[in-house]
């Protein structure tokens, strides 16, 4: 299968959505395998408490998607990582005349395993990591992205040194908490008989924090929905195989552009 990329004119605006404990600057790399024709249309923001953005002390998934709604202008193409997955199914499910596609990689409608969702995780190591990043935000940020790409080529392993200062620049997310309270809590199950947009969901085989399972999930709600597993891949696919993943991104929103 071939990995290259597909040159593309994107005339939609496009929003990619960091998830929890990083901000923006955690999709960099992935840029530089993307269309760079109608980039001044893209939307790259950090949530609440993340990055350089500031934190009123709440975090509010959906009241995250309203805000970011608000500055779509016309239909979009949505990225979103993990926790900004969810951010982007709310907004989704709910503005859908402002979403062109979505797509979700690493990402779920609930975190926590219940009678009803066996899919979901029996226990949660955040909590640890969310300690260690206030402590050490960014030796523990490069343990965590260099554990995601123990099976990544060695040159996508070579971003991390320009990726981890990146990244750490801002200091330790203010809302480190607050975000792992809404992704502990969140249930999104309900939205997704709402989401009718075409759906790419793209997963990595050795993911920990976000099973190709809950992807699994997903796919068996969405019924416009593509499913794409990256066998080596961990909790960042885009990171550790970026031309694999670029070159399945470009296609889908090819096809709906």
């Amino acid at each position: 299968m071939s990995n290259e990329i597909i040159p593309m004119t994107i005339p939609s605006q496009t929003l990619l959505i960091h998830g929890w404990g990083a901000n923006h600057h955690i999709f960099d790399p992935l840029q530089a395998h993307l269309p760079t024709i109608g980039q001044e249309h893209w939307c790259i923001p950090d949530l609440p408490g993340h990055g350089c953005a500031p934190f009123d002390g709440t975090f509010n998934i959906d009241s995250i998607a309203d805000r970011l709604a608000t500055q779509l202008s016309y239909p979009t193409h949505l990225l979103g990582w993990s926790l900004g997955g969810m951010v982007a199914l709310s907004l989704a499910a709910r503005y859908p005349d402002k979403v062109a596609s979505l797509c979700l990689t690493a990402s779920l409608a609930k975190l926590m395993a219940s009678s009803d969702y066996p899919q979901g995780l029996q226990r949660v190591s955040l909590n640890m990591m969310a300690s260690r990043f206030s402590e050490d935000y960014p030796k523990y940020m490069q343990q965590f992205l260099q554990l995601q790409m123990l099976y990544a080529a060695p040159s996508a392993r070579a971003c991390l040194n320009s990726l981890v200062p990146a990244i750490c620049q801002y200091g330790p997310p203010t809302a480190l908490n607050a975000a792992l309270h809404a992704l502990e809590q969140a249930d999104l199950r309900p939205l997704l008989s709402s989401i009718n947009c075409p759906v790419l969901l793209i997963y990595g085989g050795r993911d920990a924090i976000t099973p190709p399972r809950m992807g699994e999930y997903l796919h068996q709600q969405l019924p416009q929905s593509e499913w794409y597993l990256l066998p080596q891949a961990a909790h960042t696919p885009f990171l550790s195989h970026p031309d694999e993943f670029a070159r399945v991104l470009n296609q889908f929103w090819e096809r709906y552009s």
